[in-house]
């Protein structure tokens, strides 16, 4: 950043979607506009709640740093990120979910850090999570003060491409970018749900290094309205948002350990098969994915026998379900006797 960058506080946009949020919005909201860095404006774009979440952010309106727009039609998370993105003037861009809460020194902790790291493209750090109530998990009730909010703590920036392919550990409360950045690669993919920020962050992650404050600037709720509980559907998205890194950018292939990038794509085909075969019994779909599974595990036996099951007509499988039962039933039946 340039001398006066530096001594003039650049605007940071809070982008903020909300849909059906009335439990928690507010705490949000506060959490937001309680930063020890205040010049920041805060976006919310209702994705068409039916509760009294417009109601919610029409309170916090006289605060002049706040924009609130609503959706015509529900776009899901993603579209309604890129809608604010359209109308956001900060230098500097970051997230809150409607049901996360920022502790107090969150953004000037992050501000700080960018201004001594520009080369960094995605900046994050450690979060906490919290239940419904906002009471912190046992696990993390047990760490020292010093791990939350903390302005002191290191920055570490690196390369982290591979890593987060593997196993994705930035969460969008605890991210900040250069708008620049953003400008760069790309807004969200809106047919990615729940899983539109790991792809961003992968784009990301191609082309510049990754920053991570080691301290804890948030808390990332817990509750059983998450999308991110939705275990077979999240799995099945995120299987097509490395697809998607794949097919546009070939060669990042190259840039994960061989062993780990197989290991990580048959494990999630193997999964999402096993489970389109067993619980949703599409059997073309299923086939595909152990088709997919095999071809990053030669080896695995057990992929080839369902995906060999998976082929047949549905003739021979049903006969062969029927064959199953009557073995099943014939031991039954001659310990009655």
């Amino acid at each position: 950043m340039s001398t006066d960058q530096v001594l003039t506080p650049p605007l940071v946009s809070v982008i903020m979607a909300t849909y059906n949020g009335e439990g928690y919005l507010a705490e949000a909201i506060e959490s937001a506009l309680h930063q020890t860095y205040s010049n920041l404006e805060l976006i919310i774009v209702d994705d068409c709640s039916s509760d009294t979440s417009a109601c919610v952010v029409e309170r916090y309106l006289p605060d002049g740093r706040i924009s609130f727009v609503r959706n015509a039609h529900n776009v899901g998370v993603a579209a309604s990120r890129n809608r604010a993105l359209t109308l956001a003037k900060g230098d500097l861009i970051t997230f809150l979910d409607q049901d996360d809460v920022w502790l107090p020194h969150k953004l000037e902790i992050q501000v700080t850090a960018l201004q001594s790291h520009p080369e960094v493209g995605l900046l994050h750090a450690e979060y906490a999570r919290i239940d419904p109530k906002g009471v912190l998990l046992p696990s993390y009730q047990k760490l020292p003060a010093e791990r939350f909010d903390n302005p002191a703590a290191p920055v570490d920036v690196r390369d982290v491409f591979a890593e987060i392919f593997i196993s994705n550990n930035i969460q969008p409360l605890t991210s900040m970018i250069p708008r620049k950045v953003i400008d760069a690669v790309g807004f969200f993919e809106a047919e990615l749900p729940g899983v539109d920020d790991y792809e961003l962050w992968l784009r990301i992650a191609l082309k510049y290094p990754v920053g991570h404050i080691q301290t804890i600037v948030g808390y990332w709720r817990r509750h059983p309205g998450q999308q991110s509980n939705q275990g077979h559907k999240m799995l099945t998205i995120r299987i097509k948002a490395l697809d998607l890194i794949l097919n546009r950018f070939p060669e990042s292939k190259h840039r994960v350990p061989r062993r780990a990038f197989r290991k990580r794509m048959h494990g999630m085909c193997s999964s999402a098969a096993n489970y389109t075969m067993y619980y949703l019994h599409d059997y073309a779909a299923a086939r595909d994915l152990f088709a997919r599974a095999v071809k990053y595990r030669p080896y695995d036996l057990p992929a080839w026998g369902k995906l060999a099951y998976c082929a047949l007509p549905d003739t021979v499988r049903n006969g062969l379900k029927r064959v199953k039962r009557l073995l099943k039933a014939a031991p039954a039946a001659s310990s009655g006797n």
